[in-house]
């Protein structure tokens, strides 16, 4: 009878195992950090700031807003030149990103999703902190609605790893979506 028992247990503890380990995989498959910005925000804003991303050919594509007049190697100019640097990422600090930002000094405008390269999470934070700093110093005496959207921008490490930036209107809800398709 104690022999049932234990076999009874053990086959029971298998079976466990079975479904814990099944259920413990993670997923793999890359999140389109592109298409969660696109999703997160406004139709307006997908219409005209365009969404940069590293390419394969370690250069830098886009996509949404004014990204389809430019020929390709102008764009990866214009992103190399004037977007990337206005994020100051240091060197070798992020494993791939997605960001949407604006160059004109009349617009408080940021968002974006950076995976940071590994051990390098403060690193990414600071630069996305220091992003928004210069933001609300830039518009705190010139204009008061874009300081006011500066003012409410927010940095977030979320569980998944990657280290989100919001810099425009309705920040708090383009963070939330953005969060949650993270997690998804």
């Amino acid at each position: 009878m104690k022999k049932r028992i234990l076999a009874a247990l053990l086959a029971l503890g298998c079976a466990l195992l079975v479904f814990t380990g099944c259920g413990s995989k993670k997923d793999t498959t890359p999140k389109d950090y592109t298409q969660i910005i696109h999703d997160a925000r406004e139709a307006e804003d997908n219409d005209y700031y365009m969404i940069f991303s590293p390419a394969e050919d370690g250069k830098f594509t886009a996509q949404y807003g004014y990204s389809a007049s430019y020929p390709a190697d102008d764009l990866n100019d214009e992103i190399q030149n004037m977007l990337l640097p206005l994020l100051d990422l240091p060197e070798g600090s992020y494993t791939d990103l997605a960001a949407s930002l604006s160059a004109m000094m009349v617009q408080s405008y940021g968002v974006a999703i950076v995976k940071p390269a590994e051990g390098k999470t403060q690193e990414v934070v600071d630069a996305m902190d220091a992003y928004i700093q210069n933001q609300q110093q830039t518009m705190e005496h010139y204009l008061e609605d874009q300081y006011q959207i500066a003012a409410s921008a927010r940095v977030a490490t979320v569980p998944t790893g990657e280290v989100v930036m919001v810099c425009c209107e309705n920040s708090d809800a383009v963070m939330n979506a953005i969060k949650t398709a993270l997690a998804a």
